[in-house]
């Protein structure tokens, strides 16, 4: 299972966390783990190419950790398009698959 957490603070996402890999399938034809990746990847490669912002990343095998933390409350404009856009993918992509992701919101202190 993906357990994908979502960190808000005053309603704006300012990270986001996914670790482990779905299971639906063998790695190469997952294409829940295919379609979260695609997803998370989209929205931090459009805050750094795009709006030319840089969160805080971490990346490894099955894990994914994006800070928005360090980034100015201006911009969370357009950040906000961007994330809450992915947040709503994802929340109908749980629907579908209940089985192999778990989403999680948490308020950020």
């Amino acid at each position: 299972m993906t357990k994908i957490e979502i960190f808000r603070k005053n309603q704006s996402i300012v990270g986001y966390k996914a670790s482990g890999h779905s299971g639906y399938a063998e790695e190469g034809s997952d294409i829940i783990c295919a379609s979260i990746s695609t997803a998370l990847q989209m929205v931090l490669a459009g805050i750094q190419e795009r709006l030319n912002l840089n969160p805080i990343v971490k990346i490894d095998d099955g894990f994914l950790d994006v800070s928005l933390r360090n980034i100015e409350k201006s911009k969370f404009n357009e950040i906000d398009i961007l994330t809450e856009t992915m947040f709503i993918f994802l929340k109908e992509l749980t629907k579908q698959y209940p089985k192999y992701i778990k989403l999680v919101e948490k308020e950020d202190k």
